[in-house]
């Protein structure tokens, strides 16, 4: 550790020596960081930053925007940004990485590292701190507006290729994203006054996946102003699936998005191998906008799909025809035939859009109930979720549903205790409560679940005070796939609780301590 020291504080060693040196010793010692590391290592960076010769990006090679035949455009897009990932442009960044490491949940700190590496001469290394940014934005929790903003100032670069990566990291963070809105919104309308409004096509790959990343990031921040650029990707069948993955985040234009939609859809032939993916997505899009004009469509789908026994398209089908709730009651016949299905996907699915689209409570409770006492567990969980939908009216399966507060997983054990208290109220809060506080001590992942019934459960999930605390307290995301939308959701259900159930003392301490 002195030799590591002694070698950091050497004038007479290179920069990149020197910052080695400095890394190596907070690795060794992470419970040791002083406040004097992060500017010594930021002052060796900004020495490094001017020793080192500054290097263009190989470009990559420009490919057609036409689809690859045989192979479906998602994979190709999906190993294209595999590679990406392995590639590493400055010969600094693994050192850094190291350094990110070892500062952990240090995200101010972090930040401030990351500042100087995106204000690097060298795109490669600006190109390498966007990657870390994004990987610190979507791991840690904290305040990242900064890094945010200092991101989206990539987008206005001359190399392409850090452009793209800007917005791809914007698009992969749009939940906190909002601060870039306008630069987003800025880049995209500068690029299409550059190159003509189908540059969503343009040929020239850096600039096509430039351009694409920011409309979806924008799109994704429900923004109208990447409209244009959506339309001319459907209109074109360029690239339609990046649009159509994001069209749900607008539906202020459904209007415009639902019929080229269903054009879509109509053209998929299931016969043909690898339409899944595309089949489901337009679903999926469909689904959010929900404009009961893609109904027809919708249900020729389903009935394309049971014909050719490509469940995963039924089971989407059946999701959207639900959505759409009464206006889809032609489809109800179709529906009501796969509610004895033997997929294990279809058939919940299409008990759950019969209920959706017809209402009819004496026909779908035996179905419900057959579901709930399945040897399936996400059978269980579909048929808690929808009986607690119903309320009051499924009080008959009751019992069924205390029993299942015993069961071995904790997922079923969260549904149901979920269904309890939307069906049987404040008779029920104690069984509830006391299943949600265990599941969520035994599996985290359960949280976004918990913290959504306790807020239903208003002052009777008082209890459940010092376990939101102890999970609004945690640095690393959490929530059910620690993404950025289930956490941010998590934190801000978890802040209106305690808000709400706290004392005023005790929510001025937590306001002091930055966890409101």
């Amino acid at each position: 550790m002195d030799w590591l020291g002694r070698l950091a504080a050497d004038p007479a060693q290179g920069p990149v020596t020197r910052l080695a040196a400095v890394v190596q010793r907070v690795r060794c010692a992470p419970d040791e960081i002083g406040e004097d590391v992060v500017p010594t290592a930021v002052g060796l960076l900004r020495e490094s930053a001017h020793a080192l010769p500054v290097r263009r990006i190989a470009p990559a090679p420009s490919r057609p925007a036409a689809p690859t035949p045989g192979v479906a455009p998602q994979i190709v897009a999906a190993f294209e940004d595999l590679d990406r990932r392995t590639r590493v442009y400055a010969p600094t960044t693994i050192l850094l990485r190291s350094f990110h490491e070892a500062l952990g949940a240090r995200v101010p700190e972090r930040t401030v590292v990351l500042a100087e590496q995106l204000s690097s001469p060298d795109p490669g290394s600006r190109l390498d701190a966007i990657r870390m940014s994004g990987e610190l934005m979507r791991t840690w929790r904290g305040d990242h507006t900064r890094l945010l903003l200092l991101v989206a100032d990539q987008l206005t670069t001359d190399d392409q290729e850090v452009a793209a990566e800007a917005a791809a990291v914007l698009e992969a963070c749009h939940p906190i994203a909002a601060p870039a809105r306008e630069a987003l919104a800025a880049h995209i309308e500068a690029q299409r006054t550059a190159h003509g409004p189908h540059i969503w096509a343009t040929p020239q790959a850096l600039l096509r996946r430039s351009h694409q990343e920011a409309v979806r990031a924008l799109a994704r921040l429900g923004d109208a102003r990447a409209l244009p650029s959506l339309l001319a990707a459907l209109d074109s069948d360029a690239d339609a699936w990046r649009a159509i993955q994001v069209a749900g985040h607008l539906p202020q234009a459904a209007h415009e998005l639902v019929p080229r939609l269903c054009d879509h859809l109509r053209r998929i032939d299931l016969s043909r191998r690898r339409t899944e993916m595309s089949a489901s997505a337009i679903l999926s899009a469909l689904a959010v906008l929900g404009d009961p004009a893609a109904v027809v469509v919708v249900a020729d789908m389903l009935g394309a799909a049971v014909r050719m026994g490509r469940h995963n398209i039924t089971q989407s089908a059946l999701k959207t025809l639900g959505g759409f709730g009464p206006a889809a009651a032609g489809a109800q016949d179709s529906i009501r035939s796969l509610t004895t299905a033997t997929d294990a996907h279809v058939r919940p699915a299409a008990v759950a859009a019969l209920w959706a689209v017809g209402g009819d409570l004496a026909e779908a409770m035996p179905l419900l109930l057959g579901l709930l006492d399945s040897h399936i567990t996400f059978h269980i969980g579909d048929a808690a979720d929808l009986l607690g939908e119903i309320g009051p009216p499924a009080s008959i399966a009751l019992p069924r549903l205390r029993d299942l507060l015993t069961h071995d997983y904790e997922w079923v054990r969260v549904h149901c205790a979920a269904a309890l208290w939307e069906i049987g109220g404040e008779a029920e809060a104690p069984a509830v409560l006391d299943a949600l506080l265990q599941v969520m001590t035994e599996n985290p992942a359960t949280a976004n679940h918990v913290v959504t019934c306790l807020d239903r459960m208003g002052s009777l999930a008082a209890p459940a005070l010092p376990l939101l605390r102890e999970q609004l307290a945690l640095p690393r995301r959490g929530g059910r796939f620690q993404s950025i939308d289930d956490d941010e959701e998590l934190q801000r259900v978890g802040r209106t609780l305690i808000a709400r159930l706290a004392t005023p003392d005790e929510f001025a301490a937590l306001v002091d301590d930055y966890l409101i």
